[in-house]
């Protein structure tokens, strides 16, 4: 536990210069100021044929807003249905099929591993969401977690006080047997290893060992339920009760799902985490990558490295309409788009970060973004 306090004094640096709430939202720019030239959204695309996206599912609101915003600037470009599912399984799937022409994924390394470098040659990180934990406050446990985490939201960080209660939060959350915790599979959702990551981040955090909470939840198959995507744990949840927490959870699917159910007469929230455990701060990269996790399932192992949860995207090498593909990310960097993507829980990345081949990203775009070998950042792309 060292090292803890100093990246916990950089954190509470960081957030006293800009003026961020420790608790709560942390600013992710790479840079603080816009690109220079505005995106035309207006000009390049032509032809008709079909524009279809494959994306994560957690971009399926953020993106579904884009798509509209897009429809409505090129009404003659004809649009196809949109993909939206686990990173890996819509990486795959264009590697199958070559149908998209763009492709966005909610981690930095899913489209590297499985596209580069035959379909696709590059990658742009746009913007970054956090982890957090949806909670349903239809159960006793679910109560006493939010109850807690409001007192959380009023005490001062990191005092001892503060950091007793977040150790309660986790207690109850991954060691009490009355539990059940929801999660993604880390072979086709990256917020499956990326809530393991914010366990063991957990762990290694408040009770200085970062196998403490994980293993009390994956070492015992009866203390969670396993989905494809975060989408099919919200249903679960919904539907039956059977589900407390759900952990594999990002913010950008969180506040739309949330408001969702509770207009449906659900009653189920969410709660933040601390910077140091929720992925979605970039300058607690060194921290983040004390822990790493491996998954086993019928007889293949993988291991994860925990980075920050960011949002990737691409045009693929066969596209069958690039042009479109272009337009689709400019409008990603477009104020409108900056836009959208902030109301959805998305802090844009600005510029956009390229890793992969840079001279393979289309011209119109180089104006927004920039190479990853010009930042501090490579080690999140591994």
């Amino acid at each position: 536990m060292s090292n803890f306090w100093a990246y916990l004094a950089i954190g509470i640096v960081i957030g006293l210069v800009v003026g961020v709430p420790t608790t709560y939202y942390f600013s992710h720019r790479v840079s603080s100021s816009a690109p220079t030239v505005k995106p035309n959204v207006t000009s390049s695309s032509s032809g008709l044929n079909v524009f279809t996206i494959g994306a994560a599912g957690t971009l399926k609101f953020s993106f579904g807003a884009m798509l509209k915003e897009f429809a409505n600037i090129y009404h003659k470009i004809p649009l196809g249905t949109p993909l939206f599912k686990g990173s890996e399984e819509v990486a795959h799937e264009e590697k199958a099929t070559n149908e998209f022409s763009a492709v966005a994924s909610a981690d930095t390394t899913s489209i590297p591993s499985i596209l580069f470098p035959a379909t696709a040659s590059y990658e742009i990180a746009f913007g970054t969401t956090q982890m957090v934990i949806i909670v349903d406050l239809q159960t006793k446990v679910g109560k006493e977690v939010y109850a807690l985490w409001k007192k959380a939201e009023t005490l001062k960080p990191y005092t001892s006080q503060w950091n007793q209660t977040w150790k309660e939060i986790f207690s109850i959350i991954a060691l009490n047997p009355s539990s059940i915790i929801g999660v993604s599979n880390p072979f086709t959702d990256p917020s499956g290893y990326q809530a393991q990551c914010v366990l063991k981040l957990a762990g290694l955090t408040f009770f200085g060992n970062s196998s403490y909470l994980y293993n009390n939840v994956y070492k015992n198959p009866k203390k969670y339920y396993m989905r494809n995507t975060e989408i099919d744990l919200l249903s679960l949840m919904a539907t039956n009760n059977s589900i407390n927490f759900i952990l594999s959870s990002y913010l950008s699917n969180a506040m739309p799902q949330v408001e969702f159910y509770r207009s449906k007469g659900v009653n189920i929230t969410y709660i933040t985490l601390p910077p140091l455990i929720n992925l979605g701060n970039l300058s607690y990269v060194p921290y983040y990558h004390r822990v790493n996790v491996t998954w086993t399932e019928l007889g293949t192992s993988k291991t994860f490295a925990c980075n920050p949860v960011v949002y990737t995207i691409t045009i693929p090498n066969k596209a069958s309409n690039k042009e479109a593909g272009v337009d689709f990310i400019l409008l990603l960097f477009s104020p409108k788009g900056q836009t959208i993507l902030k109301h959805y829980g998305i802090d844009p990345i600005v510029p956009g970060i390229v890793y992969g081949n840079y001279s393979g990203v289309p011209a119109q775009v180089r104006p927004f973004v920039k190479p990853v070998n010009q930042t501090t950042l490579i080690s999140i792309f591994k």
